[in-house]
């Protein structure tokens, strides 16, 4: 090789650096995506890597249980700020913003009161009787206090989230997703190895979870000097009303929307089978489905931020992004799940143990609902932006009517788990492509309404 050739091999990845920085600055939308996957890779690079050791040192019967902590969890928190949170990227002005991430947070304390108070009032008995494996009673205050723990610092998270795409600080939460993919599987490994069992599971990932947070809000409040200067009662309860059909509409229709995803299938799968195949299919979710998820919340993130500055202003613009980022997600989302059955198929009892061979036959049940509902997912809050909650509350009542019926049907047919669990893939499947439909057409109506 001469010198002139060695020089320019030098200069030329130097120059797609640049080149790919130059095109990264002059289109902010495709920027502040790599931003976000940047973390968003890291930290599931990391969960994933770290994914044998957890199934080598838990068994599927301890991730079927933590499936339905987090089943529950995930089901409570979404309504843990009454939604109030989704509306931050739509303020203008940064007292507005402060003030309402202080009704986020005062709400926020008094959904995790309750909470801890309906832990705490069910009879142990109860619980001992719905709780899919034997508890003792020392287990149980420990689960009770995980849930409120939990819930807190999920819902925490969220408030922070929003405040952070509001501000367009997307390396803030690209830092936290890596966090995340960090702080819960070390947390578990670690607890695992000084004898904690389930519990060490769960609380693991409860730190994972909300991990972050207290840096998020940290990041916040250095953006906006002065901020407690900023805070006014009656601007809060201005910004409350203002917002209210968050609360009175989303509020609800989110927490149906959370029980008809893979969330309620958890506790479906766990009461009508067992533990161990919610723990198969919570280990296929986490390397299959959680990466896709972990892309388009990424990309969710910005075109929310992005949605809620044009949402009004420019809907042509806005039609555009939408069929963008849905047509690219699928053809991401249809090459990952193809290659995940495929190389699921061949290594799955290699990577994980022999004992989580059965995992793939999952992995096969449920890739038509994980293909759908990643290429649902980078847009799925466009209803809200477009302040179409009551036909959003609508669809989240369909999805979560059409998918228990199918699954409870089959149950009653007495089809085998994976038989069920494929029509339950493709009920979701079904709704999600109805999403779609229903969303390009809300868009087209904003258009004309301007």
């Amino acid at each position: 090789m001469t010198q002139e050739s060695a020089v320019s091999g030098l200069i030329a990845p130097r120059g797609m650096v640049g080149r790919l920085r130059n095109g990264l600055a002059a289109r902010p939308f495709l920027r502040n995506v790599a931003i976000m996957m940047s973390g968003a890779a890291g930290g599931q690079a990391i969960s994933i890597l770290l994914s044998p050791l957890l199934t080598r040192l838990y068994s599927p019967q301890q991730f079927g249980i933590l499936s339905v902590y987090l089943a529950a969890l995930t089901m409570g928190t979404v309504i843990a700020s009454l939604r109030y949170e989704l509306a931050l990227p739509l303020t203008r002005r940064r007292a507005d913003a402060v003030n309402l991430a202080a009704v986020c947070l005062c709400v926020l304390l008094l959904t995790t009161f309750a909470i801890g108070l309906a832990v705490f009032a069910v009879p142990a008995a109860t619980v001992q009787a719905l709780w899919p494996v034997p508890m003792e009673a020392a287990e149980l205050d420990l689960y009770r206090w995980l849930v409120i723990l939990g819930y807190a610092g999920l819902g925490g998270y969220y408030v922070a989230l929003q405040l952070a795409t509001r501000s367009g600080d997307f390396p803030a939460i690209a830092r936290t997703r890596l966090a995340q993919g960090l702080v819960g599987p070390g947390s578990q490994i670690g607890l695992a190895l000084l004898g904690a069992g389930t519990p060490g599971l769960l609380a693991g990932s409860a730190l994972g979870q909300s991990a972050g947070t207290l840096g998020l809000f940290a990041a916040a409040a250095r953006r906006i000097r002065g901020w407690w200067r900023l805070l006014s009662w009656r601007q809060m309860r201005v910004l409350a009303r203002r917002y209210i059909r968050f609360p009175l509409i989303s509020s609800w229709a989110a927490l149906i929307d959370a029980a008809g995803s893979s969330q309620l299938l958890y506790l479906l799968v766990s009461l009508a089978y067992s533990p161990h195949i919610a723990g198969f299919i919570f280990l296929v979710e986490r390397v299959v489905s959680r990466p896709l998820a972990i892309v388009g919340t990424s990309i969710l993130q910005v075109y929310i931020g992005e949605a809620g500055k044009i949402a009004a202003s420019d809907p042509a613009r806005l039609r555009r992004r939408f069929g963008q980022v849905v047509s690219r997600q699928f053809l991401l989302a249809l090459v990952w799940v193809l290659a995940a059955n495929i190389v699921g198929h061949l290594t799955f009892a290699a990577l994980f143990g022999a004992v989580w061979q059965e995992g793939v036959v999952y992995l096969h049940a449920m890739s038509l609902g994980y293909l759908a509902q990643a290429v649902v997912q980078p847009v799925f809050h466009t209803l809200q932006i477009l302040e179409k909650q009551a036909l959003a509350a609508g669809w989240q009542i369909g999805r979560l009517c059409l998918t228990v019926a199918v699954f409870a049907g089959g149950v009653a047919l007495g089809l085998p788990a994976p038989w069920v669990i494929a029509g339950y893939g493709a009920a979701q499947a079904l709704c999600c492509l109805l999403l779609l439909v229903l969303m390009a057409r809300a868009i087209g109506h904003q258009g004309k309404g301007n």
